[in-house]
């Protein structure tokens, strides 16, 4: 029997309201308008993000930031499999990456 600790034994995934300067949250809504204008509804007026936390202090780990609420679900999925199935080194390893490719 192995004694490793999975990532999701300290960390813990949520989606919350992305938090954004006020001008990226202008750029957003008219993204917004112009793509439901075209019959899309690709872009949402307010981000959505992945967030995770660490359970022994509730601080932030990493944040990876979606166009909308779908995407945001499905990355979720994805995210809290890896915290079963990986190790803290390894899930930062995988997602950690990803997070510092982000452009906010």
């Amino acid at each position: 029997m192995s004694t490793e600790s999975h990532a999701a034994d300290h960390y813990e995934a949520r989606l919350e309201q992305s938090h954004e300067t006020p001008l990226r949250a202008a750029g957003r809504w008219v993204a917004a308008i112009a793509s439901a204008a075209l019959g899309s509804n690709e872009i949402e007026p307010i981000g959505a993000a992945v967030v995770v936390h660490s359970r022994a202090d509730n601080s932030v780990i990493l944040t990876l930031k979606t166009s909308n609420i779908e995407e945001a679900e499905r990355l979720i999925e994805s995210v809290r499999k890896d915290l079963e199935e990986l190790t803290d080194e390894e899930f930062m390893d995988e997602w950690g990456a990803k997070a510092a490719e982000d452009p906010a």
